[in-house]
């Protein structure tokens, strides 16, 4: 038997803090790492989660953690914004635990093993899905024999064969809810009805190819828990103290019967707590009979990936999709009572400024609760960032700089500058949620939930 720490770096949460959606940021149990711990502890393994999204004192809490639990593993996930941290982090306990074998997980260390590796901060990588290899890696199986694993040999770089993916999702264990301290996560009001929220996910995998998308550990087919096991699982969420679910799915309505039958069940079984969909769901699936199902089970928020209000646009992109069903999406949401959320982005490839106008006025036409904008930017795992480094127009690969909401220039676009970009990413903002149309809008929904103080104090702590 071994031990495993699960890290969550500290700056999870942070990259959003000079944004304009950080008074939406929610803090909630990291279900990566839960379903990682219920995997280990499946198999008789210890297990522990250090979140140090939630400390004041991250780095203090990590290393006192390292001291006194002294685990034979330290598992680190992380994206390409969070590379840094993750960096230092692994730095941080191989001076605490000499002997420890430190190993990185999540979409950058999957897309760039070898960079993580050579950078001689870790001595592992899982390359993928990882329930099944921790398991082994803490099973002390020698890694030439663990499938999905990557490691420097005498120099030299070697990524064993990809493991399978995890075909059943009903065979994974229920996330270890009992390691987090569910007293300390938080969310605000505007992305949530109550305290604490959690987070879960019933299906792994996309059916859809964008150009921008960097999610590469689930990859295309969609493999999906069955409804039985997904409302079992939201029941035992209440039963640890979970007060809203947040369903983080790329695509919760990729089998729209199986997304169905799940609100149906919620009905008949009284399944009485808020949940909400702000991952998305694709405008190709749904219908209004789903959006009248899902409010009538509890759901209260769903979220649009629109990007753009240019159908060319979208196809350069490998999204197409038209506006008006885009449009006609939202209103039905709307019209089944659930406050909706559209998801743009700024700075695609062959963008302009007409464009981008465009973009502001479609989101300013929906009938959309909430609006967020990011710029686009060519993480690793996407086919935009090995097109762009093809092309000659990637300028950086400090992984530091890689932030959507607030990042600095690291791409060539074909036709701006970023500071046009940046102008209009502000403008978005500015223009949607001050609008007298929506401020009076709100304002009356505010009243009404006895949220006008909190609002208002939200809207000044942001920089417009």
């Amino acid at each position: 038997m071994s031990r495993m720490l699960l890290v969550n770096p500290p700056s999870a949460l942070g990259i959003y803090e000079k944004s304009h959606v950080k008074v939406g940021m929610t803090t909630a149990p990291f279900i990566t790492l839960a379903s990682l711990a219920a995997a280990l502890l499946d198999a008789g393994h210890e297990a522990s989660v250090a979140d140090l999204m939630i400390e004041e004192d991250p780095l203090g809490v990590y290393r006192s953690r390292l001291r006194e639990w002294r685990p034979d593993f330290v598992g680190i996930t992380f994206t390409t914004p969070l590379w840094g941290d993750a960096r230092s982090l692994a730095e941080i306990a191989r001076i605490e635990l000499p002997t420890a074998v430190l190993v990185a997980g999540g979409v950058h260390a999957t897309t760039l093993p070898e960079e993580v590796l050579r950078s001689g901060a870790f001595d592992l990588v899982v390359v993928g899905e990882g329930e099944r290899t921790v398991v082994d890696v803490c099973s002390r199986i020698p890694p030439r024999d663990i499938p999905g694993v990557a490691f420097l040999e005498d120099g030299t770089f070697t990524a064993t064969q990809a493991r399978p993916m995890i075909e059943n999702l009903d065979d994974l264990p229920l996330p270890a809810w009992q390691l987090f301290d569910l007293s300390r996560y938080r969310a605000p009001h505007i992305a949530s009805r109550r305290n604490p929220v959690g987070y879960m996910e019933t299906n792994r995998g996309c059916n859809h190819n964008c150009f921008y998308c960097s999610q590469n550990i689930f990859w295309h087919k969609i493999r999906a828990k069955s409804p039985r096991r997904v409302v079992d699982e939201m029941f035992r969420m209440l039963d640890f103290g979970f007060r809203d679910i947040h369903i983080k799915d790329n695509n919760f309505t990729a089998d729209i019967g199986r997304a169905k039958t799940i609100c149906r069940m919620l009905v008949e079984e009284g399944f009485d707590a808020p949940w909400a969909l702000p991952t998305g769901v694709n405008v190709h699936d749904v219908d209004e009979e789903f959006f009248t199902l899902a409010r009538k089970a509890g759901c209260y928020q769903v979220a649009f990936g629109i990007e753009s209000g240019d159908e060319d646009i979208l196809k350069g992109v490998n999204k197409p999709q038209s506006l008006e069903k885009m449009r006609k999406a939202v209103v039905m949401a709307d019209r089944a009572g659930l406050e909706t959320l559209g998801n743009f982005m700024l700075g695609l490839p062959g963008e302009t400024e007409e464009t981008m106008k465009k973009t502001t006025s479609f989101a300013l036409s929906l009938p959309l609760t909430y609006a967020k904008a990011s710029m686009t930017l060519p993480f690793p795992s996407s086919p935009l960032y090995r097109i762009i480094k093809e092309d000659g127009r990637l300028l950086s690969e400090d992984w530091d700089r890689y932030n959507f909401h607030c990042t600095s220039e690291v791409w060539k676009h074909d036709n701006l500058d970023w500071d046009t970009i940046h102008r209009y990413y502000n403008s978005f903002h500015r223009k949607f949620y001050f609008r007298p149309s929506y401020m009076w809008k709100r304002f009356l929904r505010d009243v009404r939930m006895g949220q006008l103080v909190v609002d208002a104090r939200a809207a000044l702590r942001n920089k417009w």
